[in-house]
Protein backbone atom coordinates (compact mmCIF):
# COMPACT_ATOMS: atom_id res chain seq x y z
CA UNK A 1 0.00 0.00 0.00
CA UNK A 2 1.43 3.36 -1.01
CA UNK A 3 2.03 6.09 1.63
CA UNK A 4 -0.57 8.29 -0.10
CA UNK A 5 -3.22 5.58 0.12
CA UNK A 6 -2.64 5.19 3.88
CA UNK A 7 -2.35 8.92 4.55
CA UNK A 8 -4.63 9.94 7.41
CA UNK A 9 -5.25 6.31 8.42
CA UNK A 10 -4.38 5.04 11.88
CA UNK A 11 -1.20 2.95 11.82
CA UNK A 12 -2.85 -0.26 13.00
CA UNK A 13 -5.44 -0.06 10.23
CA UNK A 14 -2.83 0.82 7.61
CA UNK A 15 -0.66 -2.13 8.68
CA UNK A 16 -3.65 -4.47 8.65
CA UNK A 17 -4.53 -3.41 5.10
CA UNK A 18 -0.91 -3.79 4.05
CA UNK A 19 -0.71 -7.34 5.41
CA UNK A 20 -3.98 -8.31 3.72
CA UNK A 21 -2.71 -6.98 0.39
CA UNK A 22 0.40 -9.13 0.76
CA UNK A 23 -1.55 -12.22 1.79
CA UNK A 24 -5.35 -12.01 1.39
CA UNK A 25 -5.85 -15.12 3.56
CA UNK A 26 -3.99 -13.73 6.56
CA UNK A 27 -6.02 -13.35 9.77
CA UNK A 28 -5.27 -9.94 11.34
CA UNK A 29 -6.70 -8.70 14.62
CA UNK A 30 -6.08 -5.06 15.56
CA UNK A 31 -6.33 -3.32 18.91
CA UNK A 32 -6.40 0.47 18.84
CA UNK A 33 -5.43 1.38 22.39
CA UNK A 34 -2.87 3.63 24.05
CA UNK A 35 -0.83 1.62 26.54
CA UNK A 36 -0.61 3.61 29.73
CA UNK A 37 -3.08 6.17 28.38
CA UNK A 38 -6.50 7.23 29.58
CA UNK A 39 -8.08 3.85 28.92
CA UNK A 40 -10.34 1.91 31.26
CA UNK A 41 -8.66 -0.71 33.45
CA UNK A 42 -10.87 -3.38 31.87
CA UNK A 43 -9.84 -2.41 28.32
CA UNK A 44 -6.18 -2.25 29.33
CA UNK A 45 -6.35 -5.64 31.05
CA UNK A 46 -7.90 -7.23 27.96
CA UNK A 47 -5.28 -5.70 25.66
CA UNK A 48 -2.37 -6.81 27.84
CA UNK A 49 -3.80 -10.31 28.17
CA UNK A 50 -4.05 -10.63 24.39
CA UNK A 51 -0.47 -9.40 24.02
CA UNK A 52 0.62 -12.14 26.40
CA UNK A 53 -0.87 -14.77 24.08
CA UNK A 54 1.33 -13.71 21.15
CA UNK A 55 4.41 -15.62 19.98
CA UNK A 56 6.46 -12.43 19.76
CA UNK A 57 6.08 -8.85 21.02
CA UNK A 58 7.55 -5.90 19.10
CA UNK A 59 7.76 -2.37 20.49
CA UNK A 60 8.35 0.34 17.88
CA UNK A 61 6.81 3.19 19.86
CA UNK A 62 9.97 4.64 21.47
CA UNK A 63 7.66 5.49 24.38
CA UNK A 64 8.98 4.46 27.83
CA UNK A 65 5.48 3.80 29.22
CA UNK A 66 4.51 1.51 26.35
CA UNK A 67 7.89 -0.25 26.53
CA UNK A 68 7.54 -0.90 30.26
CA UNK A 69 4.05 -2.34 29.93
CA UNK A 70 4.96 -4.57 26.99
CA UNK A 71 8.14 -5.62 28.78
CA UNK A 72 6.18 -6.59 31.88
CA UNK A 73 3.84 -8.78 29.82
CA UNK A 74 6.78 -10.36 27.96
CA UNK A 75 8.52 -11.14 31.24
CA UNK A 76 5.40 -12.48 32.99
CA UNK A 77 4.29 -14.67 30.08
CA UNK A 78 7.84 -15.56 28.91
CA UNK A 79 7.29 -14.17 25.41
CA UNK A 80 10.30 -12.99 23.36
CA UNK A 81 10.40 -9.26 22.70
CA UNK A 82 12.05 -7.03 20.08
CA UNK A 83 12.24 -3.25 20.28
CA UNK A 84 13.56 -0.62 17.91
CA UNK A 85 14.12 3.11 18.08
CA UNK A 86 15.54 5.86 15.86
CA UNK A 87 17.68 8.45 17.65
CA UNK A 88 16.92 12.16 17.54
CA UNK A 89 17.88 13.72 14.23
CA UNK A 90 18.23 10.34 12.57
CA UNK A 91 21.89 10.07 13.65
CA UNK A 92 21.33 6.38 14.27
CA UNK A 93 19.14 3.87 16.01
CA UNK A 94 19.06 0.81 18.20
CA UNK A 95 17.49 -2.60 17.81
CA UNK A 96 17.42 -5.17 20.61
CA UNK A 97 15.77 -8.41 21.65
CA UNK A 98 15.07 -10.38 24.83
CA UNK A 99 14.64 -14.14 24.59
CA UNK A 100 13.15 -15.95 27.61
CA UNK A 101 15.75 -17.72 29.76
CA UNK A 102 18.54 -16.70 27.34
CA UNK A 103 18.73 -12.90 27.45
CA UNK A 104 18.08 -10.52 30.33
CA UNK A 105 14.43 -9.61 30.88
CA UNK A 106 13.56 -6.54 28.76
CA UNK A 107 13.74 -3.99 31.58
CA UNK A 108 17.15 -5.31 32.66
CA UNK A 109 18.30 -5.33 29.02
CA UNK A 110 17.31 -1.70 28.57
CA UNK A 111 19.18 -0.78 31.76
CA UNK A 112 22.31 -2.51 30.45
CA UNK A 113 22.00 -0.62 27.15
CA UNK A 114 21.73 2.71 28.99
CA UNK A 115 24.82 1.83 31.05
CA UNK A 116 26.72 0.87 27.89
CA UNK A 117 25.87 4.20 26.26
CA UNK A 118 27.02 6.10 29.34
CA UNK A 119 30.28 4.12 29.45
CA UNK A 120 31.24 5.33 25.96
CA UNK A 121 32.19 8.70 27.49
CA UNK A 122 30.92 10.57 24.45
CA UNK A 123 28.48 13.42 25.04
CA UNK A 124 25.04 12.68 23.67
CA UNK A 125 23.73 15.03 20.97
CA UNK A 126 20.65 16.51 22.62
CA UNK A 127 17.38 16.72 20.69
CA UNK A 128 15.74 20.06 20.01
CA UNK A 129 13.20 20.85 22.70
CA UNK A 130 9.69 19.78 21.75
CA UNK A 131 10.64 17.51 18.85
CA UNK A 132 12.17 14.09 19.61
CA UNK A 133 13.02 13.55 15.93
CA UNK A 134 15.21 16.65 15.60
CA UNK A 135 18.65 17.53 16.91
CA UNK A 136 21.45 19.98 16.14
CA UNK A 137 24.94 19.02 15.02
CA UNK A 138 28.15 20.66 16.19
CA UNK A 139 27.62 23.53 13.73
CA UNK A 140 24.11 24.18 15.03
CA UNK A 141 22.43 22.88 11.89
CA UNK A 142 19.12 21.10 12.56
CA UNK A 143 18.93 17.45 11.57
CA UNK A 144 15.65 15.56 11.26
CA UNK A 145 15.03 11.84 11.12
CA UNK A 146 13.61 10.83 7.74
CA UNK A 147 11.63 7.88 6.47
CA UNK A 148 14.89 6.38 5.21
CA UNK A 149 16.38 5.99 8.70
CA UNK A 150 13.08 4.70 10.06
CA UNK A 151 12.82 2.15 7.22
CA UNK A 152 16.37 0.91 7.83
CA UNK A 153 15.76 0.32 11.53
CA UNK A 154 12.39 -1.27 10.78
CA UNK A 155 14.20 -3.66 8.45
CA UNK A 156 16.70 -4.58 11.17
CA UNK A 157 13.84 -5.20 13.61
CA UNK A 158 12.14 -7.40 11.03
CA UNK A 159 15.29 -9.50 10.68
CA UNK A 160 15.43 -9.92 14.46
CA UNK A 161 11.74 -10.88 14.51
CA UNK A 162 11.92 -13.47 11.70
CA UNK A 163 15.09 -14.90 13.23
CA UNK A 164 13.36 -15.29 16.59
CA UNK A 165 10.32 -16.98 15.11
CA UNK A 166 12.31 -19.37 12.91
CA UNK A 167 15.13 -20.03 15.42
CA UNK A 168 13.69 -19.81 18.97
CA UNK A 169 16.97 -20.99 20.55
CA UNK A 170 19.72 -20.57 17.98
CA UNK A 171 20.28 -17.32 16.08
CA UNK A 172 22.29 -15.85 13.24
CA UNK A 173 22.88 -12.79 15.43
CA UNK A 174 25.65 -13.29 18.02
CA UNK A 175 24.56 -10.25 20.05
CA UNK A 176 21.11 -9.23 21.26
CA UNK A 177 21.48 -5.45 20.84
CA UNK A 178 23.01 -3.32 18.10
CA UNK A 179 23.49 0.43 17.85
CA UNK A 180 23.58 1.54 14.20
CA UNK A 181 24.90 4.93 13.05
CA UNK A 182 23.62 6.90 10.07
CA UNK A 183 25.91 9.96 10.33
CA UNK A 184 29.22 11.00 11.89
CA UNK A 185 27.66 12.09 15.17
CA UNK A 186 27.88 11.00 18.81
CA UNK A 187 30.08 7.85 18.92
CA UNK A 188 29.67 7.03 15.23
CA UNK A 189 32.78 7.53 13.10
CA UNK A 190 30.86 7.24 9.83
CA UNK A 191 27.48 6.25 8.41
CA UNK A 192 26.47 2.63 9.03
CA UNK A 193 28.97 2.37 11.88
CA UNK A 194 27.50 -0.49 13.94
CA UNK A 195 28.27 -1.27 17.60
CA UNK A 196 27.10 -4.56 19.16
CA UNK A 197 26.16 -4.65 22.84
CA UNK A 198 26.79 -7.88 24.74
CA UNK A 199 23.78 -8.22 27.05
CA UNK A 200 24.26 -10.39 30.13
CA UNK A 201 21.45 -12.55 31.59
CA UNK A 202 19.64 -10.76 34.41
CA UNK A 203 16.22 -10.86 36.02
CA UNK A 204 13.71 -13.68 36.39
CA UNK A 205 11.51 -14.73 33.50
CA UNK A 206 8.02 -15.99 34.24
CA UNK A 207 5.42 -15.47 36.90
CA UNK A 208 1.72 -15.96 37.35
CA UNK A 209 -0.07 -17.08 34.21
CA UNK A 210 -3.57 -16.17 35.35
CA UNK A 211 -5.54 -13.73 33.25
CA UNK A 212 -5.11 -10.10 34.14
CA UNK A 213 -7.97 -8.54 36.02
CA UNK A 214 -8.43 -4.75 35.93
CA UNK A 215 -6.85 -4.46 39.38
CA UNK A 216 -3.79 -6.34 38.16
CA UNK A 217 -3.21 -3.64 35.56
CA UNK A 218 -2.72 -1.10 38.33
CA UNK A 219 -0.26 -3.42 40.05
CA UNK A 220 1.67 -3.80 36.80
CA UNK A 221 1.82 -0.04 36.45
CA UNK A 222 3.06 0.39 40.01
CA UNK A 223 5.64 -2.38 39.67
CA UNK A 224 7.07 -1.56 36.25
CA UNK A 225 6.62 2.17 35.73
CA UNK A 226 8.63 4.86 37.44
CA UNK A 227 6.77 7.41 39.62
CA UNK A 228 7.20 10.06 36.90
CA UNK A 229 5.49 7.81 34.34
CA UNK A 230 2.53 6.84 36.53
Amino acid sequence: MSPLRSSGTHKVKALRDRLIRINPSVDVKTLQITLGGQESAKSMAGALEQLGNCDLLIDATAEPTAFNMIASVATRKKVPMVWVEVFAGGIGGIVARSRPDIDPVPLAARAQIVTWCQDQNVEWVRPIAGNPYEQQNAEGTPQIASDAEISIMAGHATRFATDLLSRPIGSIFPMSAYVVGFSSEWLFGQPFDTRPIDLQPAGAWGGTAEELEPGAVLRLLNEHLSPSET
